[in-house]
């Protein structure tokens, strides 16, 4: 549910409040059918391939990334209709169905009354200065343009949103390119292959072998977007705002008070990184058997030592009884 708030959240923060546009309703692109290769680099390795046919849009992944001695695969499909969305672990063989939200989110929203409509679109502004605010992010609804850039031979329009860079297609609401750079995570996802021609049907055929079964938390689309929407356009969430927006204020006034707070030198933060890279490659599971290793060491040498003194004590008393004075009667 989380998710879906969110997703509501940035969906709807880019539309003007004067226009009261319909945030959930899709826009026609001028690319209607495409397919996209992806090449990902980084602490996450693989490829992707995404296809896009009219109403259809197919994503698979395959990827591995290790953490902490572990190293975890992904292989995964993605199917979304206009009325439902499919997505399986092909590792594990099992997938899950689900009503594609949006049509009934947009429903939902069609149904608020003017209040209702301009207080949602307030609230989405708001939590999105708060966002801009909280995170240092800059320009959250559309993102701090960086230029026009050209992967697989075709243009993209840059844009950078705190550490993270997108660039999204012209014609097409397809990202041809993706950076993003956390504490300990750099990844990068690069379209090595476009081809604007409609993808063979087989692509958005079901993965054979899997059965897909239905999410339980999303059996009521309809009771799930009216809850979601009406909350989004809500006096109380409105409210939950502008405490928000208090507290963050009262935050930034201490903060000014004391000082900026200080940045990280470049020797600082390559000891973040290596700190980073260590952590990466840290096996764990190797680190608690090599412990569990020494701990039974430690006990079979203390157990050994045990037995040689229990010997030593009884040797010694048995040499004592042989020199034992007689008792005299």
């Amino acid at each position: 549910m989380r998710s879906l708030l969110l997703t509501a959240a940035l969906a709807a923060a880019g539309f003007p409040l004067v226009a009261q546009q319909n945030p959930f309703k899709p826009h026609r692109a001028e690319i209607r059918s495409i397919s996209v290769g992806y090449t990902m680099t980084g602490d996450m390795t693989g490829t992707a391939a995404l296809a896009l046919d009219g109403d259809r849009m197919m994503r698979r992944q395959s990827s591995s990334m290790k953490m902490m001695g572990k190293t975890i695969a992904t292989d995964s499909w993605t199917l979304m209709t206009p009325d439902s969305t499919y997505r399986a672990d092909l590792t594990k063989k099992t997938g899950t169905s689900a009503p594609n939200l949006l049509p009934h989110m947009a429903k939902a929203y069609d149904d608020l009354d003017g209040d209702g409509k301009k207080r949602f679109h307030q609230n989405m502004a708001d939590m999105a200065s708060m966002m801009q605010q909280g995170f240092g992010l800059a320009n959250i609804n559309t993102g701090e343009k960086t230029g026009k850039k050209t992967y697989a031979g075709q243009e993209c329009e840059e844009r950078k949103v705190g550490t993270f860079v997108v660039c999204t297609m012209t014609g097409a609401p397809i990202a041809l390119h993706t950076q993003a750079s956390l504490v300990c995570l750099n990844y990068e996802e690069t379209a090595t292959e476009v081809r604007l021609t409609a993808p063979p049907k087989e692509v958005f055929a079901p993965p054979a072998g899997i059965v897909f079964t239905p999410d339980p938390h999303l059996q009521y689309p309809d009771s799930v977007a009216n809850g979601l929407v009406g909350y989004l356009a809500s006096q109380q969430l409105a409210d939950s705002i502008a405490k928000g927006k208090a507290e963050l204020e009262a935050a930034k006034a201490k903060q000014a008070q004391g000082g900026q707070a200080p940045k990280l030198t470049p020797e600082q933060e390559a000891q973040m990184q290596k700190a980073c890279d260590m952590m990466k490659g840290l096996d764990i599971n190797k680190m608690m058997a090599d412990a569990a290793s020494q701990a039974l060491k430690g006990m079979a040498e203390a157990a050994k030592q045990a037995a040689i003194n229990a010997a030593k004590n009884a040797a010694a008393e048995k040499v004592k009884g042989i020199f034992k004075k007689p008792k005299i009667p």
